[in-house]
């Protein structure tokens, strides 16, 4: 399925691709659903063929979706979307009867949830007082 939730013909090797690059990836609680993986991508593919390099200005971070689907026994892209280009760690929400699933997309100056068919919720991150304010807060590690 593309973005819009059309039904769309692809290849079972999606999630091998070249000038890609992750810079997170985690696992998604979806009970005994098929596995969910979600993934921080920047697709590069682009700006490096541009040698005026407007197409790297250009360039945006996703997160998507990935579905292990185990009666086929392949890997295909069940969700895109565009995130912020601070974005460097993903978090897994408890999802379920646990929760309302879906990743929080942690990023420069703020954490964001996100989740297929719900909006977005962007938090700021909190500052001390003495931080410059010409300099970003990530957050780096997390413990479940």
């Amino acid at each position: 399925r593309d973005s819009a939730a059309n039904l769309t013909i692809s290849s079972p090797l999606e999630a091998h691709k070249s000038r890609h690059l992750v810079f997170s990836l985690v696992g998604l609680d979806c009970g005994f659903d098929n596995p969910v993986f979600g993934a921080i991508e920047l697709d590069y593919g682009d700006a490096e063929q541009d040698p005026t390099g407007e197409a790297a200005a250009s360039i945006q971070k996703h997160l998507t979706y990935y579905e292990l689907d185990l009666g086929l026994n392949h890997v295909v892209r069940k969700w895109t979307d565009p995130c912020d280009n601070g974005a460097n760690m993903l978090i897994a929400v408890p999802g379920g009867s646990d929760g309302p699933g879906g990743v929080l997309v942690c990023a420069e100056n703020y954490v964001i949830y996100k989740h297929q068919n719900h909006r977005e919720v962007k938090v700021a991150i909190p500052r001390r007082q003495d931080l410059p304010s010409d300099r970003g807060v990530l957050l780096l590690s997390y413990a479940a």
